[in-house]
C-alpha cells in the first residue's frame, strides 16, 4: 500500500507501514491510514478506508496528492479467471478480457485522454489490467466469481488493477483512487475515502453486477426516472455537422406525415457559430433556436439540442474574451481537450470548470437555452473534458469533485424537469445528476472499426460493433443509475455500409435493451422495408423499457450474443461472417414456453432445449427475438 505525491514537479511515493491491526503509518511520517472491515451477508465484506494528515502544519505550497493504492488481501483462488473489465467513460469498451491478453490503450495520446482515464497508465502487460470503477473475476468452468465495486461515488476516482500470473491465477487486486488535487489537509484531518465491496459468488456473474447497480442506484440514483424512454430523432448520424434550418423543418414536417411514434426531436452539432460560443447560431440557422423550439413544440413534439459545455476553441468569442477560464498545464498553456477535423484545424480545448468566469458562463449559457430559448432535452457531450488536468482556479478540488460541482450548477439552472443526456461522460461521478446516459462509443454506417483505427489499436474505435458490445455489457445500468441511451438506430440503406442483417441485429440489441431510442436517418428518403423494421423497433422498445434487462454470457464472448427483457422477451445473435450455433443460459428463475416465434418475421425459431438455456443455429449476422 503506498501513497504518491508531489511539491511542484518533484514526486514522492512513500509506501505505508503496519502500526497495528487496522492502522498504518506512510514511510514519511506525514499520512496515516485506518482500514477497518465489515462482513455483511448481503454486501460481502466492506473495506472502509480513512487518510489521516499527520503533519502539526498544512502542506506546503506546491503540495499535492496524485494517487492512494490500497492492496486487497481478498482473492480468489485457482486458476482459468477471466476479467469484465469496465471502461472510463461512456465510449470506452467494457468488456470481458482473458489473463492471457493484453490491456493496451490507444496509441496516439489524444485517443487515449479523449476516451479513457487520463490518469490511468496502461502498462501493455500480459496479465496485467486496468478495471475503471469495477471488476468482476469469474471461472466459467467451476462458475465461482468475485466482484470488487465501490458501494458510493466519493469525492476521488477509483479504480483496479488486476495481475494474472502465467498460469491464469489472480496474483494481485489493488485499488486505486485518483485525488489528483490538494484536499483539505489541516492537522488530524480525515479523508472519508470510498468504501470497496469485496463479494465472493457462485452462480451468474450477471445477475450480480445486475444486483450491484441495483444497490448503487438506491444510495447514488436518481429518484424521477420517467416512465416511459425518451424516443425520437436525432439529426447527428446522416448529416453530422451539415445541418440547417430547413434541413430540421424537413425531417420534422416527415415525422408527422409518416405518423412515427416519437416525443423528442433533437437538432445536434452543427448549429452553432463556434464550439464554446453556444448562444450564437451560425448562418445557417437565420432564424434562431428558439423558432425551432416553438416549431417542434407546435407538431406536439419536445425539442432537444446537442452542446459540449466543457469544450471551447480558440476561435470562440469566449476563448478571446476569458482566457482566464480556460484549463491550462503547468506552463500556462491552454490543455487540449481532443482533435476533431469535423470542427476546423487544430486543438478544441477545455474550461477550468472551477473558474468563477466558466461558471457564471455555463450557468447563462443553460438558462438562455431552457427558460428563454425553451428546450427541455439537452445532450450534453465530451463531459470528460472536466476531468482533465490542469493548473486549475480551484486546487483543493479533485477532478471528479470539481466535475460533480458543475453538473450540480447546471442540474440547478435548469431543473428537475429537464430531461438531461450525459455523452462522452464518465460514468461512477455522472449517477444521479443524469437522466439519460450515453453507455457506448458512437454507432455509425459500418460495422467494424475503420483501418485507420485498428493500426492505432484503438479499442473504443466507433463502429455499430463495439457499440453494441457496451449496450449488452452495461444494459443492467438501465433504470439503475439512469436511462440508458445505447446510441441512435441507423436503418437507412442508402450512406449506409452496414447489411441488412446487420441493421437488424442493431434493431434487434437496442430494441430488447429497453433503453432510449432515437433514429438518425434522413426521414424524406427513407426506403419503405426500412421504415417498418423502424417502426417494429420502436414497438418492441415500447414493451421492453420499463425493465432492467439482463446479458447474457458476458463471460463466454467480447460480444454477448443475447439479452433477457423482463418484459418477456429474449434477444438472441450471432455477431460473426459465418453461421453458427449460438447457445444461451437463461437467467435462474426465468421459465419459457413453446413454440418460439421471432418478433420480426413470425415464423417459428428452432430453439433447442439444452441444460438451463437454449442453443439455436443463426446465419452470419443473423438475429431473433423471441417471446418467453
Amino acid at each position: 500500500m503506498k501513497i504518491q505525491y508531489r511539491v511542484h514537479n518533484s514526486v514522492t511515493i512513500s509506501n505505508f507501514l503496519p502500526v497495528k491491526a487496522g492502522v498504518f503509518q506512510s514511510e514519511c511520517k506525514k499520512f496515516e491510514l485506518l482500514l477497518s472491515t465489515t462482513k455483511d451477508s448481503k454486501l460481502g465484506t466492506v473495506l472502509s478506508p480513512k487518510l489521516i494528515w499527520r503533519e502539526s502544519t498544512r502542506p506546503e505550497v506546491g503540495f499535492s496528492v496524485d494517487h492512494l493504492e490500497l492492496e486487497l488481501s481478498d482473492l480468489p483462488e485457482g486458476n482459468g479467471f477471466g476479467l469484465f473489465q469496465h471502461g472510463y467513460q461512456s465510449w470506452s469498451i467494457s468488456r470481458k478480457m482473458e489473463s492471457s491478453d493484453t490491456d493496451r490503450s490507444p496509441l496516439l495520446k489524444f485517443l487515449h485522454y479523449s476516451q479513457e482515464n487520463v490518469y490511468s497508465k496502461n502498462e501493455a502487460k500480459v496479465g496485467k489490467f486496468i478495471s475503471e470503477y469495477l471488476t468482476l473475476l469469474y471461472n466459467k468452468e467451476n462458475q465461482n466469481g468475485v466482484l470488487y465495486a465501490p458501494l458510493e461515488a466519493g469525492e476521488f476516482g477509483t479504480k483496479f488493477e488486476v495481475i494474472f500470473s502465467a498460469e491464469g491465477n489472480v496474483t494481485s487486486v489493488k485499488v486505486i483512487y485518483d485525488i489528483h488535487c490538494l484536499p483539505d489537509l489541516r492537522p488530524n484531518a480525515k479523508l472519508n475515502i470510498s468504501k470497496i465491496k469485496v463479494l465472493f459468488f457462485n452462480g451468474s456473474p450477471e445477475t450480480k453486477l445486475l444486483k450491484y447497480f441495483e444497490e448503487l442506484g438506491k444510495k447514488e440514483g436518481p429518484t424521477n426516472l420517467p416512465k416511459k424512454v425518451p424516443t425520437g430523432w436525432c439529426s447527428w448520424y446522416y448529416y453530422y455537422t451539415g445541418i440547417d434550418q430547413k434541413t430540421i423543418l424537413d425531417n420534422l414536417t416527415k415525422v408527422r406525415e409518416l405518423n412515427l411514434p416519437f416525443e423528442f426531436f433533437q437538432i445536434d452539432d452543427g448549429y452553432q457559430r463556434e464550439i464554446g460560443d453556444w448562444l450564437y447560431p451560425n448562418d445557417k440557422f437565420p432564424g434562431g433556436m428558439r423558432i425551432l423550439a416553438d416549431e417542434i413544440k407546435r407538431v406536439g413534439l419536445k425539442p432537444g439540442i446537442w452542446l459540449a459545455p466543457f469544450l471551447v476553441r480558440k476561435k470562440s468569442e469566449f476563448f478571446r474574451k476569458y482566457p482566464e477560464a480556460i484549463l491550462k498545464d503547468q506552463n500556462g498553456k491552454p490543455v487540449p481537450a481532443l482533435y476533431n477535423p469535423l470542427w476546423g484545424r487544430g486543438y478544441t480545448y477545455a474550461l477550468d470548470i472551477t473558474h468563477p468566469t466558466a461558471l457564471a458562463y455555463i450557468e447563462k449559457v443553460f438558462t438562455t437555452i431552457v427558460k428563454e430559448w425553451g428546450y427541455p432535452y439537452l445532450k450534453l457531450d465530451f463531459l470528460y473534458a472536466g476531468l482533465l488536468p490542469g493548473d486549475v482556479y480551484n486546487k483543493s478540488l479533485s477532478p471528479q469533485a470539481r466535475y460533480q460541482n458543475a453538473l450540480d450548477l447546471i442540474r440547478k439552472v435548469v431543473g428537475k424537469n429537464t430531461f438531461l443526456l450525459g455523452c462522452g461522460a464518465p460514468m461512477l461521478p455522472s449517477i444521479g445528476y443524469f437522466d439519460g446516459m450515453r453507455i457506448s462509443c458512437d454507432v455509425a454506417p459500418f460495422w467494424y472499426p475503420q483501418t485507420l483505427r485498428v493500426f492505432l489499436k484503438d479499442r473504443n474505435a466507433l463502429c455499430t460493433e463495439k457499440a453494441l458490445i457496451n449496450d449488452i455489457t452495461r444494459s443492467s445500468m438501465h433504470r439503475h443509475l439512469w436511462l440508458n441511451d445505447p446510441d441512435c438506430l441507423l436503418v437507412r440503406k442508402k450512406k449506409n455500409k452496414m447489411n441488412e442483417a446487420q441493421t437488424k441485429l442493431m434493431a434487434s440489441v437496442m430494441g430488447v435493451s429497453g433503453g432510449m431510442l432515437l433514429v438518425s436517418d434522413d426521414l424524406t428518403k427513407l426506403e419503405m422495408d426500412r421504415l417498418d423494421l423502424l417502426k417494429k423497433a420502436f414497438q418492441l422498445n415500447r414493451e421492453c423499457q420499463a425493465y432492467t434487462p439482463i446479458p447474457l454470457g458476458i463471460f463466454e464472448n467480447e460480444f454477448p450474443t443475447a439479452l433477457y427483457n423482463p418484459g418477456g422477451y429474449l434477444g438472441i445473435w450471432n455477431p460473426t461472417e459465418v453461421e453458427k450455433v449460438v447457445r444461451i443460459t437463461l437467467p435462474p428463475g426465468v421459465k419459457t414456453k413453446a413454440p418460439f416465434l421471432d418478433y420480426w418475421t413470425g415464423t417459428r425459431v428452432d430453439l433447442q432445449p439444452v441444460e438451463g438455456g437454449f442453443e439455436v443455429t443463426l446465419p452470419a449476422f443473423g438475429s431473433v427475438v423471441v417471446s418467453v
